[in-house]
């Protein structure tokens, strides 16, 4: 009985979802159909549309333009709750060429340039702007992947692009991540384990082309960046650099790189100041493809602060230490007067 009643339930549901089906005209095809949306949203006419935004957000290298992306999604775009939680669409396409969208109505893709007037999306939305925009400023060919996990029916969509044979991950808002990195990303941090990897290679340089393959997973968890102690060298010769650079009163002086662990001040000074600051699972995301995109981040962060900001204007000496703390960064920042 329980049987006949599941199926006659299953049944009414399927004959309840034809008869509400919404018919939709082929060329509206693209709004729920992943393949098609790539191929529509990344035509000329539609990247001509954000010629602008692409141009502002271009940097001097590819690195600085992917970095420069992901900070203006990350404080212009917000994602749109509402949106993902409608049911994926469901199309039904008879032989007689008739579309009908069974589920989904309203989850439909966005183009790169609604996607910025209507300042909201979600992954696939952020994933077809990231690569628009990279197309858009000549850079090519631009990835975009369709993600499976295991034990969860909902994907993810992402951007992606290869710079020196590191193939990294533009996720809506900085870091750019490695693809090892983002694999472990979500494992550790979401709780979900990347099973199946599509890939689409958008090529626009001689002509449009779009190719479509699978990725291996292991190929995917392999390209991550193994961090050393010569890391936490050039982090702090590079910051100490972009600190002298902008503040030219500050001399850079070895005999207080350890100031914080004395109280010993070198001949000639009076007195010294210690900031120092943490940075969690640094180490995790930084790659030095992206160092000096790491480096602005960690100065702006400091100079966040402003006691910090005075002090830099009115002490005489500093040096900046980098250290160690289990996956992240420990920066120490000595001043003496």
């Amino acid at each position: 009985m329980k049987k006949k009643y599941l199926f006659f339930l299953i049944f009414t549901l399927f004959l309840f979802s034809i008869v509400n089906a919404k018919e939709i005209k082929k060329e509206d095809l693209w709004r729920y159909d992943f393949e098609e949306a790539i191929k529509f949203a990344l035509n000329d006419e539609n990247l001509s549309k954000i010629s602008n935004l692409a141009g502002n957000l271009k940097g001097s290298n590819i690195q600085e333009s992917i970095w420069n992306i992901l900070k203006w999604e990350e404080e212009n775009i917000e994602y749109d709750l509402h949106k993902a939680n409608i049911p994926q669409p469901i199309l039904s396409i008879w032989n007689t060429g008739k579309i009908e969208v069974v589920q989904g109505e309203d989850n439909t893709f966005q183009t790169p340039y609604e996607t910025i007037q209507r300042k909201k999306g979600i992954c696939g939305d952020y994933a077809l702007l990231s690569a628009g925009l990279l197309l858009k400023m000549g850079y090519s060919p631009v990835y975009i992947l369709n993600i499976e996990f295991q034990n969860d029916p909902v994907e993810h969509t992402v951007a992606g692009m290869i710079i020196n044979g590191w193939f990294f991950i533009l996720d809506q808002f900085p870091p750019a991540m490695d693809s090892g990195t983002f694999y472990r990303h979500w494992k550790d941090e979401e709780g979900e384990i990347i099973k199946d990897l599509t890939l689409y290679e958008i090529n626009r340089k001689a002509k449009f082309e779009i190719v479509k393959y699978k990725m291996s997973i292991e190929d995917f968890k392999n390209i991550d960046y193994e961090y050393t102690y010569d890391d936490l060298e050039v982090i702090s010769s590079y910051l100490m650099k972009t600190f002298k650079d902008n503040f030219p009163n500050l001399i850079i002086d070895e005999r207080i790189s350890s100031l914080d662990k004395s109280t010993y001040l070198p001949k000639g000074y009076k007195g010294g100041k210690i900031w120092s600051f943490e940075f969690p699972e640094f180490l995790d995301y930084y790659n030095p493809i992206f160092h000096f995109q790491f480096i602005d981040e960690l100065y702006d962060y400091i100079l966040e602060d402003r006691e910090i900001l005075l002090d830099l204007k009115n002490f005489r000496s500093f040096f900046i230490r980098a250290e160690m703390m289990g996956n992240g960064i420990k920066i120490v920042l000595n001043l003496a007067y």
